[in-house]
């Protein structure tokens, strides 16, 4: 689990709108503990820079950020305890502290950027922009409006954002813009990344070594004495479970005719606002192209999905959604939608950002949407009374099995299983929940409550630690088939190694790859054009490595893609071709140089300006937004 959360932290954050960009994103904070904090503390600022300060509620949004945007990425839930331990905190922070400083530096600097320069900026970003075949790059609304979606935010809260950034870039535009990367600095990074390298190469499969001997007894003895730990058990523990499906709560939730109209006629025209439609866009460069579209599909020329197939659109291109009609944050869009009946389609409407044609796939009529929310309602209200009948259960001490009795549930007992939900013997546990259940049960205290885990569509459980079987060093005799298996198959490493050591020594006094793979009736096999970063090259990339490390004319040996044989080869010559600089590849190196430059002077810049602004950081408030102090 957690070397998933270290890929992710080491990319550092998502790219998601212009680089060094840290969307803030809403939520809530009572499963983190800081709710009833945030709220009227007049000294809640976690750092002060050069007199302007962090809020605990920006530092708190931005914490939660990072930590979905790891979540998205892996799939796992980040707890607090993880997140602190990779250093979640001070890694926002002090991305907040950078930010802001560029803020006051950029005031001081007297830049600004209206609005209207603003919302062209955006229109004119690569990110937001589709391109047709034979015209230039135009506003894509569909990407914009799924990124607004995707981060829970409105057009005023993006754009208030995004000139703040542009601003700030503007320091980083004056700070780096314009200086060439040094010939010098380019040509060393070309040669190495376009050298090629031509070998031959045969493979010493392991077999060549024959069979082992068997180990004596005190060989034996030996190996497992410096290997002992490779033979442990694993801890097991055993769990007994109650799961509360969403099926479950339905059942305890039920909504009928007279409820739905009962609500509809108590609030009647906030229920009228909940139709959902579903709704489809295409959208044009201009609107004299979006006339023009309209009209060919009134004259009946062309259909809606005729001109999505003509346009080479894709679903996810054209459509918005199921939606009521305040979702839809385009007014003149909304109308337009919310006007017409199902199955139709809408003339040319010019919207805030883009031109275009809706249709209408379904109606979804208020009553049925507002069904779905009385049942949602009455699930949670459920799902509330449920749970807090368990948690009263549990204070009270009562077993698993005689709450899930008392409240008609169904109680589960699962046999000892390891950290990976296995049991002793090896074999996969069906353990539900498991990528959040299995770390909690192995963190969780004998004779303690765990919290209960919430697997959102999965359902609510809870479980307890039944038994808890310790790990332990087999004995020799317990683990003998394994420890002879081991020691036998490190021989057979060893001696391979040996063996190819020996024939790169003959080679290297005269023979020839060809004479020497011929003695051991084994086949040469070309591997041309070797580069040090290629994909998908004829050798693995153990063997790429040696080749480069190894001077042309030489021969050297690594391990083959099996991790079991050894690949003996020849570096016959090398290809380092002169710096095109108008070639595509030479274009795209200099600019990763230029970016890597540009990075590196704006972090002296922003260290530079913090250490002229000044930097306090509150560190009690910090902790209590992360959890580590008391609230």
């Amino acid at each position: 689990m957690l070397s998933s959360f270290r890929e992710v932290m080491t990319k550092g954050p998502a790219k998601i709108l212009t680089a060094g960009v840290m969307l803030l994103l809403s939520g809530s904070f009572a499963l983190w503990g800081v709710e009833g904090w945030l709220q009227g503390r007049s000294n809640s600022d976690v750092a002060t820079v050069g007199g302007s300060t962090i809020s605990a509620n920006t530092f708190s949004e931005a914490y939660r950020a990072r930590t979905l945007q790891i979540t998205r990425a892996t799939g796992k839930a980040v707890t607090p305890d993880i997140a602190r331990a990779f250093g979640l905190d001070k890694q926002v922070l002090n991305g907040l502290i950078s930010e802001k400083a560029m803020e006051v530096q950029a005031a001081k600097l007297g830049l600004g950027l209206d609005q209207q320069t603003t919302v062209q900026t955006v229109m004119n970003d690569p990110d937001f922009q589709v391109t047709a075949p034979g015209k230039p790059p135009v506003f894509d609304a569909n990407a914009f409006r799924q990124m607004l979606e995707n981060n829970g935010m409105n057009e005023e809260m993006f754009f208030t954002r995004q000139r703040e950034v542009y601003i700030r870039g503007q320091i980083d535009q004056g700070l780096t813009a314009g200086g060439p990367v040094p010939q010098a600095l380019l040509q060393a990074a070309a040669r190495y990344e376009q050298e090629k390298r031509n070998t031959s190469y045969f493979v010493l499969p392991q077999s060549s070594v024959g069979d082992i001997a068997p180990p004596d007894t005190a060989a034996l003895q030996t190996y497992y004495d410096e290997n002992k730990g490779a033979f442990r058990t694993k801890e097991l523990r055993s769990l007994s479970y109650i799961l509360v499906t969403p099926a479950e709560l339905s059942g305890r939730a039920t909504v009928t005719d007279a409820d739905v109209q009962a609500a509809f006629d108590k609030n009647k025209a906030g229920s009228a606002a909940l139709e959902q439609r579903t709704v489809e866009q295409i959208a044009f460069p201009s609107p004299d192209e979006a006339k023009a579209a309209a009209a060919r599909i009134a004259s009946g020329q062309i259909t809606f999905e005729g001109l999505v197939a003509e346009r080479k659109l894709k679903p996810e291109d054209i459509d918005l959604g199921t939606v009521s009609k305040r979702q839809l944050s385009d007014q003149k869009i909304a109308d337009a939608a919310f006007a017409l009946k199902e199955g139709a389609t809408s003339d040319a409407v010019q919207g805030n950002l883009a031109n275009v044609i809706v249709k209408v796939t379904k109606i979804v009529d208020a009553k049925t949407v507002l069904r779905g929310e009385l049942e949602r309602q009455r699930a949670s209200e459920a799902a509330k009374n449920l749970r807090d009948a368990i948690e009263d259960e549990r204070m009270g001490g009562a077993p698993l099995k005689d709450i899930a009795a008392k409240l008609k549930l169904k109680a589960v007992t699962l046999p000892p299983v390891d950290a990976q939900g296995r049991d002793a013997e090896g074999k996969p546990v069906a353990v539900p929940l498991a990528t959040q259940v299995l770390p909690a049960l192995f963190t969780a205290e004998p004779g303690s409550d765990p919290e209960a885990v919430d697997g959102r569509d999965e359902g609510l459980m809870w479980f307890s630690l039944d038994t808890v079987v310790p790990a332990r060093d087999r004995t020799l005799d317990e683990a003998k088939n394994e420890v002879i298996a081991a020691w036998t198959a490190d021989q057979k490493i060893a001696k391979l190694k040996e063996k190819a050591d020996q024939l790169v020594t003959q080679l290297q006094g005269g023979k020839s790859l060809d004479e020497v793979a011929k003695g051991l009736n084994l086949q040469v096999t070309p591997a041309w054009d070797l580069t040090r970063n290629g994909q998908g090259q004829p050798v693995p990339p153990a063997v790429v490595t040696a080749v480069f490390a190894t001077p042309l004319k030489g021969f050297g040996t690594a391990l083959a893609a099996n991790g079991t044989d050894r690949i003996i080869f020849h570096v016959e010559d090398n290809v380092i071709p002169e710096l095109d600089a108008k070639a595509p590849q030479t274009e795209a190196l200099s600019k990763q140089l230029a970016t890597g430059i540009s990075q590196d002077l704006m972090t002296e810049y922003v260290k530079k300006v913090e250490d002229q602004l000044g930097v306090a950081i509150n560190q009690t408030n910090v902790d209590r937004v992360v959890g580590t102090g008391s609230l």
